[in-house]
């Protein structure tokens, strides 16, 4: 049994984790899967050798049953998921063979839900916990105590339609019953009407009479009964037994009427009248016994779903309390030693001296009794309480606590040890980790750097000194930019360092000085740091030094640049030589003349665009192209450009409409660039249309456009039913020389300039351009441009 409990104990404890991280994360949160695939394969792996694991709320405060084994509150789980059970009205729930890990998965986020709102009333119920699944079966447990010591002797499972066979004593009360009654095998015949025959069996059907004191309390608190059913001794016997059903039934009481002042207080008013009596009586120490009724409305929800109940309950506490001196006083009078002492063990706590001591007399005075002997009595009590007398030991009492002060030192001793040891293992596990995540910083070929949120610096290899001319020492707590030496001035990033698109930001941070050799330029691959919260804690960035690679790339763009200036001039001739040829000013050529000729000037014509196309991008990458607004109707370059592609919609079939929005479209733009864009974006739609297909330019005039301009605007839609382009290739279709994924449709070919030019050109005017679109059904490329371009 001892490794029963050890295994239940370890089940029990990460059923407990397991909903206690899915009230913190996302149940697809890395750290709750982690967490349910452990616990499933702990269930799984019992069930396939056990038919069910069976959680029971125990009969004790805070106590569970795992398979009938009892599991107290120092298990790591047990309080909580024992107030969760009680929270969600669960008696019990069975998980069977054939569990699967959604089922458990829907389960642990039932009990991951909170059973009060935000205002502290009862949450409703999630529908799983009342109705179960196919593997896990919500049960109705009851248990009740009988007089044989403290023997569990019988419990309650709903789910069945008779009571179950029992071998018990007779006339114990109730067994494990289903939903109507059925008769009993043995010669019992207890007393009662609850809906289950006894483990004594017979014909018998009794719930047991702290069933019946529970109702009788609920049934006179809520009014349904004008007297107290079962009495002050049936009452009496049932806190004994069983305090925290009376609790139960007083909240219970409470819901159903909406004042738990008004229900607490009528009880404390009753049980003061009739049942303080007989706990003077029958109990040394009756302070501390009430005090467990009290203590009950704590550890459950009763605090919890009413305000201010924490104030009711200890005005009630004291006065039952008042009303235990009182009735002390009249039980002993004969005996006004025996009352003092009585009244000294109530009034035992402080607090309660201070609260009831000052109120005795005014009670004494209300209920008749002599001023002089209420003055006696209350002054002996004060003057017991104020003693503090040595109590008496004898020798053997002593050597015992002795014995049990060593026992004590000595268990301590050795959980000191164990967690000291353990705490030791910890501490060289986690400096071999530092030690070895140092190792690999240093031996890191990129700098690596580590800022916190406030971009102070937490870490710095000697890598990253090196780029950044500085030492760890003088960089640590201080910004990554302050104290840079005068031969290292960095300038800041290109760019902003919190894009919002990418968890992975990669920037270019040039590193200038007077002298030239010691210019660098550094890639900075940066990502965000967060923590369990997902609030930002800071950022770790890696330095390449790239200076190579930016010579390389300013050396290739400087040699485009110079051969295609170089090239422009022979194309030119060789286009003009083939036109005056074509044109038969110089004399009359044949058929095939002709045709060999026109296909040389339709590649010439290729090659004469590619050669504008290098030499706008060599440009625009120099920042040497400028633009020259001038005032026109953008419907006129709307026009030309679907006249200049009509012969080659034609041929291919395709429809091309013009659809203009109501609005104003005169524009102050670079009338020249803002036709190369349209040409390039109505080009490519053409391109990539099949045949019999439409191509749609939509133009709407705007008031504003955030994060462009605040002034009027211009909306332009290329809208094609083409191929499509994959959301992936979104970002790369507008990167130099590069094309979709897609396979173009056969003899369409391209530099992959053009749209890398047209973003380049509208970002110029201040404005953006964007794609949506989806794989076979067409694309659509939206710009946006202020209608009159601001000169600097």
């Amino acid at each position: 049994m001892a490794n029963n409990k050890s295994v239940y104990s370890d089940i029990i404890k990460s059923f407990f984790l397991s909903f206690k991280r899915l009230s913190l994360y996302a149940v697809d949160h890395p750290l709750s899967k982690d967490i349910l695939n452990n616990l499933f394969k702990m269930f799984d792996a019992f069930l396939k050798e056990n038919q069910e694991i069976l959680f029971v709320v125990g009969i004790n405060e805070g106590e569970m049953l795992v398979n009938q084994e009892a599991l107290t509150k120092d298990v790591m789980g047990v309080a909580e998921i024992y107030a969760k059970f009680k929270g969600f009205k669960l008696d019990g729930v069975s998980f069977k063979q054939g569990l699967t890990f959604e089922e458990l998965t829907s389960f642990i986020v039932a009990m991951a839900s909170s059973y009060l709102t935000d205002a502290g009333k009862a949450a409703s119920i999630p529908e799983l916990l009342k109705q179960g699944s196919l593997h896990v079966k919500i049960k109705k447990i009851h248990y009740e105590k009988v007089e044989e010591g403290e023997k569990v002797v019988s419990m309650d499972t709903a789910g069945g339609t008779g009571a179950g066979p029992g071998s018990g004593p007779a006339g114990t009360g109730s067994g494990p019953g289903g939903a109507g009654e059925g008769p009993g095998n043995g010669p019992g015949n207890g007393p009662g009407n609850g809906p289950g025959a006894g483990p004594g069996g017979g014909p018998g059907n009794g719930s047991g009479a702290g069933g019946n004191a529970s109702n009788d309390i609920k049934n006179f608190l809520t009014g349904k009964n004008l007297e107290m059913g079962g009495g002050a001794q049936g009452v009496f016997e049932l806190m004994d037994r069983d305090v925290s059903r009376v609790a139960e039934a007083i909240i219970d009481s409470a819901k159903e009427s909406g004042d738990f002042e008004a229900v607490i207080k009528k009880f404390v008013g009753w049980l003061s009248k009739n049942v303080t009596p007989i706990l003077v009586e029958k109990k040394k120490d009756p302070a501390k016994f009430i005090q467990k009724l009290f203590d009950s409305f704590k550890k459950g929800e009763g605090m919890a779903l009413f305000p201010n109940s924490d104030a009711v309950i200890e005005e009630c506490a004291s006065e039952i309390k008042t009303a235990m001196v009182q009735d002390a006083f009249s039980l002993y009078k004969a005996s006004p030693k025996k009352a003092v002492n009585a009244a000294v063990k109530i009034l035992s706590d402080e607090d309660d001296q201070s609260n009831i001591l000052p109120k005795l007399k005014e009670r004494f005075m209300a209920a008749g009794v002599d001023p002089d002997e209420a003055d006696s009595f209350i002054q002996k009590t004060r003057t017991e309480l104020a003693k503090d007398e040595e109590v008496p030991i004898s020798k053997k009492k002593l050597a015992k606590l002795m014995r049990l002060s060593e026992r004590f030192d000595e268990e301590v001793g050795q959980k000191v040890q164990v967690a000291t040891e353990e705490l030791r293992k910890h501490n060289r596990r986690l400096s071999d980790e530092k030690e070895r995540s140092e190792g690999i910083m240093r031996h890191l070929a990129d700098g690596l750097v580590v800022v916190d949120r406030a971009g102070n610096v937490v870490m710095m290899n000697p890598a990253a000194e090196k780029l950044l001319g500085r030492g760890t020492k003088e960089a640590l707590g201080k910004s990554l930019v302050e104290g840079l030496k005068e031969e290292h001035l960095m300038a800041v990033a290109k760019g902003p360092l919190d894009d919002k698109d990418d968890a992975h930001i990669t920037k270019e941070i040039e590193v200038s000085s007077k002298d030239e050799t010691t210019k660098k330029v550094l890639r900075a691959s940066s990502a965000v740091v967060e923590n369990e919260d997902g609030k930002t804690v800071g950022m770790v960035s890696v330095l390449s030094d790239i200076t190579r690679e930016k010579e390389v790339e300013e050396m290739k763009s400087h040699f485009v640049s110079l051969v295609t200036h170089e090239l422009r001039t022979p194309v030119v001739a060789i286009q003009k030589s083939l036109e005056l040829i074509l044109s038969k000013t110089t004399g009359a050529i044949n058929e095939d003349q002709e045709r060999f000729l026109s296909i040389s000037k339709f590649n010439l014509e290729r090659l004469n665009r590619l050669i504008n196309d290098l030499l706008d991008m060599s440009k625009i990458e120099a920042g040497k192209l400028t633009l020259k607004p001038e005032p026109f109707d953008f419907r006129d370059i709307l026009n030309e450009v679907i006249s200049s592609f009509n012969g080659w919609a034609k041929d291919k079939e395709i429809t091309i409409h013009l659809d203009i929005k109501q609005g104003d479209l005169s524009v102050s733009l670079d009338r020249d660039r803002m036709t190369q864009v349209l040409v390039n974006l109505v080009g490519n739609a053409l391109k990539f249309t099949p045949a019999k297909g439409e191509v749609t330019i939509v133009v709407d005039a705007l008031e504003n456009e955030e994060g462009i301009s605040s002034e009027p605007c211009l909306e332009v839609t290329v809208v094609d039913n083409g191929i499509g382009i994959d959301p992936k290739d979104f970002k790369r279709i507008f990167n130099k020389f590069e094309q979709v994924s897609l396979v173009a449709p056969s003899g369409v070919g391209g530099t992959g300039l053009g749209l890398s030019i047209a973003k380049e050109l509208i970002s110029l005017h201040g404005g953006a351009i964007r794609v949506e679109s989806q794989i076979g059904k067409g694309s659509r490329f939206i710009f946006t441009v202020p209608k009159a371009l601001k000169t600097k």
